[in-house]
């Protein structure tokens, strides 16, 4: 039923944002932000907000100050403005839109109006609920532009909640299984073992899709590593790097470009993939880290290493960027390449001129951490 003109006056009791206000909570949600005074579309934001697309700033938003209006526009094209608006206050818990549904559902005590669909072409604008998490079964039409950003921390937290936890203990036929025992001849992890609790189990179904994924895709779904800084392990999942595996536990080349099988969400630079048996700060006993480069390294070395112990996994070789802290020893496993070797050994230098006690790994050619016999040798 549409409004009576008298009453449609009071839609201006809606408090709507400010720009500054709007820029600040957008940042404050972890979503980027890039402005542009004195353009038609001013503040642009992420194209996940809108159709779950996978742009940082790919969603123009514009504040007519004369009539006190905001209006948005999807810059890949197709999007509603009015949905637009509604998963954006409802992302930012500030008011944005006077259409019907929000001027009834501030009359009702405040609650934002739910987000509409889009478009026949968009997806529907999902909304992460107030605590800043994902719903488990969110699935985003969302794959990076690289392996460092373009991906909201929200974004990479929603993945990392769709995951479940992996046990170790799937039967011979999963792939998990069949994966920890794909390197090495003794495998990455002991059989019946749960996993460390920062490494989770991503279905297919619950994959990122979208443009940069592979249509002759062969995933089974992606183990999901959480990561986070040194000096705060616990911290809640911003960062997540995923690996995507086949059902035979094999490397599945799921998205496109050079590392297929991979992909970082979030960008968080100085977050690392981090893994333990028991929680750090349960043992009184100094803590030893192990820096390595992927996650099948990292499970690898964790164990065989003595307790009390924490690995870091770069996904990568950003080896100089860790924070090396209160850890005991610094040990470093570079894959036995030059790439590697090379950036071990600036790190290292780092470290020891800092005073700490640093070592570095020394692999046999063709061998990286996953696949070394780690258990006969200190490979010193």
């Amino acid at each position: 039923m549409r409004i009576p003109h008298k009453d449609r006056i009071s839609y201006t009791k809606i408090p709507i944002a400010t720009p500054d206000e709007l820029t600040a909570a957008l940042q404050a949600k972890g979503y980027p932000v890039r402005e542009q005074p004195g353009r038609r579309w001013p503040v642009h934001t992420t194209s996940a907000l809108c159709h779950g697309g996978d742009s940082p700033d790919k969603l123009g938003l514009c504040f007519d100050a004369d009539r006190g209006r905001w209006a948005g526009k999807c810059l890949t094209g197709g999007c509603d403005s009015t949905a637009i608006l509604h998963s954006v206050q409802a992302a930012t818990e500030l008011w944005l839109c006077r259409c019907d549904a929000c001027w009834s559902a501030w009359r009702a005590g405040g609650i934002f109006a739910k987000p509409q669909t889009a478009t026949s072409g968009h997806r529907r604008a999902e909304t992460p609920p107030a605590d800043g998490q994902h719903s488990a079964g969110l699935r985003h039409n969302a794959g990076p532009r690289n392996n460092t950003g373009g991906d909201t921390a929200l974004y990479a937290a929603g993945l990392w909640a769709a995951a479940t936890a992996s046990t170790g203990q799937a039967p011979e036929y999963h792939p998990v299984s069949r994966w920890l025992a794909g390197k090495g001849e003794d495998g990455l992890w002991p059989p019946g073992v749960p996993l460390p609790e920062t490494v989770r189990w991503l279905s297919k179904e619950k994959m990122p899709a979208g443009k940069s994924v592979r249509s002759d895709s062969r995933a089974a779904g992606a183990l999901v590593m959480a990561m986070a800084r040194p000096e705060a392990p616990l911290a809640d999942a911003r960062k997540v790097h995923l690996v995507a595996i086949d059902a035979d536990g094999g490397k599945a080349q799921h998205w496109t470009g050079d590392r297929g099988d991979k992909r970082t969400f979030g960008s968080d630079a100085s977050a690392y993939g981090l893994l333990w048996r028991k929680r750090p700060g349960t043992d009184a006993g100094p803590c030893h880290l192990h820096v390595c480069e992927g996650l099948a390294d990292g499970l690898r070395i964790l164990r065989y290493a003595p307790e009390p112990a924490v690995v870091a996994v770069c996904a990568g070789t950003g080896y100089g960027r860790i924070e090396v802290g209160c850890f005991a020893t610094v040990t470093l496993w570079p894959d036995a390449d030059e790439a590697g070797v090379g950036a071990a050994q600036k790190a290292a230098q780092k470290w020891a001129d800092q005073g700490y006690d640093v070592r570095i790994k020394q692999l046999a050619a063709g061998h990286d951490p996953a696949s070394a016999p780690l258990q006969d040798s200190e490979h010193e």
